[in-house]
């Protein structure tokens, strides 16, 4: 069967595709083995079909590059909103515990202790130097705080003992003019305690449980415990 260029030029397209009869494939492969001017169109229609080709092919990949950045994108935000809560949580308890603390260093508990024991909890004692060995102490904050006034100079210490414990020395706070005040600690409330003075002749000696109410006194104490130390 012979078939003239128009009818070649309307069968190349189903040619490529595959779509034409096997009687017409032969027709048409005949005619252009013959034509020189059909062979060239088929050509030109095989090259645009290949670049038609990898012009698909290369917008899949980037539609697959393009869905993977998104997807990245999306596990980043997520993991980020993650560690945001996370943080907010943490600061938010942190800063709830901080307020408790304040509470508590503002409102400590008072109990009724045994005769002859001052109570460093409920009130600060002022008394002089000469007076404080005839003091027994109280404290259940884990600390006592000794501020020492004189008219000029003066220097000396504060011993701190364990009254229970036949007279057990514990610590030693240096003050003079300069740095007047002395603090002890990792004090027990179930311990009481003694004190006294060498070299502060004259002296007046406030001594409290050295609580500080503030808010960064308490944010320390919470990070404190927080972390063991």
């Amino acid at each position: 069967m012979k078939l003239n260029c128009s009818i070649v030029e309307d069968l190349l397209p189903l040619y490529l595709e595959e779509l034409c009869s096997e009687e017409s494939k032969t027709a048409l492969e005949e005619h252009l083995h013959e034509c020189h001017a059909c062979m060239e169109k088929l050509g030109r229609m095989k090259s645009g079909d290949i670049l038609q080709r990898a012009e698909k092919q290369e917008a899949k990949h980037h539609v697959h590059d393009y869905a993977k950045k998104v997807r990245r994108h999306r596990i980043r935000i997520g993991i980020s909103i993650t560690l945001i809560c996370l943080l907010a949580v943490c600061v938010f308890s942190i800063l709830g515990l901080t307020i408790l603390d304040m509470r508590r260093e503002a409102n400590p508990a008072v109990f009724e202790l045994e005769d002859g024991v001052h109570d460093l909890t409920s009130a600060t004692l002022e008394i002089t130097s000469e007076e404080i060995g005839q003091y027994v102490f109280y404290t259940n904050s884990t600390k006592i705080k000794v501020i020492v006034e004189g008219d000029g100079h003066f220097q000396g210490t504060v011993m701190l003992w364990d009254k229970e414990g036949s007279g057990n020395f514990i610590q030693i706070g240096e003050v003079n003019e300069k740095a007047s005040a002395c603090i002890f600690t990792g004090l027990s409330a179930a311990m009481r305690y003694e004190m006294t003075c060498d070299g502060l002749a004259g002296t007046k000696i406030a001594v409290s449980d050295g609580r500080t109410n503030s808010f960064w006194n308490s944010l320390l104490n919470v990070l404190n415990e927080i972390t063991g130390n």
